[in-house]
């Protein structure tokens, strides 16, 4: 019984859909797995690496505000779509959720459409060549940002 048992479940798991998911999911897990046993990062490269472009942005917006001594930074992300439609770079290149950044830094960030937007007095710039951390000074010059941000709309 247990012989048969073992066959079945081998059989249906080598079969259509459930071969599919089998090397998507459980497979795909263990190799991960592997490949980041034998690693030797340290914990900040893994994390680099496992959470991609999202974090290496909030780390590297957190270094400079620590750098600087900023104190209560309100950060204010580009649209994704602006990537996506002006500057081609979207899958590659985007701007973390407010939520996970907080996450990763423990600082407050906003999109454009947030209702707090008005608390924003950074500006994080991703461009081809990097990342820039701009400061925005006057309300008039936050409401410029959004008026040219305007046709973009947040996505994630």
């Amino acid at each position: 019984m247990t012989v048969v048992s073992f066959l079945l479940v081998v059989v249906v798991l080598n079969a259509g859909y459930y071969r599919e998911w089998f090397q998507a999911k459980p497979a795909q897990y263990w190799t991960d797995f592997l490949k980041e046993k034998d690693d030797t990062l340290d914990a900040v490269g893994i994390m680099k690496s496992r959470y991609g472009i999202s974090y290496v942005i909030s780390t590297r917006v957190k270094e400079v505000v620590e750098k600087k001594n900023i104190a209560n930074p309100v950060i204010l992300f580009e649209p994704n779509s602006y990537y996506r439609d002006s500057l081609h770079i979207y899958p590659n290149v985007r701007a973390p959720e407010p939520a996970v950044f907080y996450y990763y830094t423990g600082l407050v960030g906003v999109w454009t459409n947030s209702p707090n937007v008005s608390n924003a007095n950074f500006l994080v710039r991703v461009t081809k060549k990097g990342v820039s951390l701009d400061a925005i000074r006057t309300p008039q010059q936050l409401q410029q940002i959004l008026a040219n941000y305007k046709k973009f709309t947040p996505i994630l």
